[in-house]
């Protein structure tokens, strides 16, 4: 992991995370309406700094693929994908993770990022298995869980947070990406 810098789509670029996108990653995750689905609640701008520092620190230790999503026609960040390992019902697993400016939601800007996140986390890196944890009422979250083939299995606590638990294999994305093609 940590390998992948750019996936490019017509409409959309996938990049990693640099420190010059702080100011709009910052905008994004101290957004209120961000902030009533993430699990992490609200978020600071010490916090939003810090968690960018993290994960371009991470790149090189390979623990996440983090990328931001950019609307190519306007050149603007409009959100991010990735997953990274989480510790959760002692064991370590990848979580899937989606984040898109409010402008971007419903739109198709997260369902393909998603696609071409999974196709690379289960085609490019062998992956086995993703999970996701999802709020309830995030709808584009749950259009990206049903993009990628999870399947619902439970809700849970994570981060203190009750949500919804879907996951999916490189074999059902495997069959999804059949009817793509």
């Amino acid at each position: 992991m940590g390998s992948m810098s750019i996936i490019e789509g017509n409409e959309l670029l996938l990049r990693h995370l640099t420190k010059q996108d702080l100011n709009d990653f910052t905008a994004l995750v101290t957004d209120p309406l961000y902030g009533k689905f993430s699990p992490l609640g609200k978020i600071t701008e010490e916090v939003a700094a810090t968690m960018v520092s993290n994960i371009v620190e991470n790149y090189q230790k390979s623990k996440y693929e983090f990328w931001v999503v950019v609307d190519k026609l306007y050149g603007a960040l409009a959100g991010f994908v990735g997953y990274h390992p989480v510790f959760f019902e002692n064991k370590l697993q990848e979580m899937y993770f989606v984040g898109f400016y409010t402008k971007y939601w419903g739109s198709k800007f997260p369902q393909e990022a998603t696609w071409f996140v999974c196709d690379y986390a289960f085609n490019k890196e062998q992956i086995p298995r993703l999970i996701s944890f999802v709020h309830p009422n995030d709808t584009t979250a749950l259009m990206c869980a049903q993009i990628m083939e999870a399947k619902f299995e439970k809700q849970a606590l994570f981060l203190g947070a009750p949500l919804f638990l879907f996951s999916t294999s490189k074999q059902d994305f495997a069959q999804l990406n059949i009817h793509r093609a």
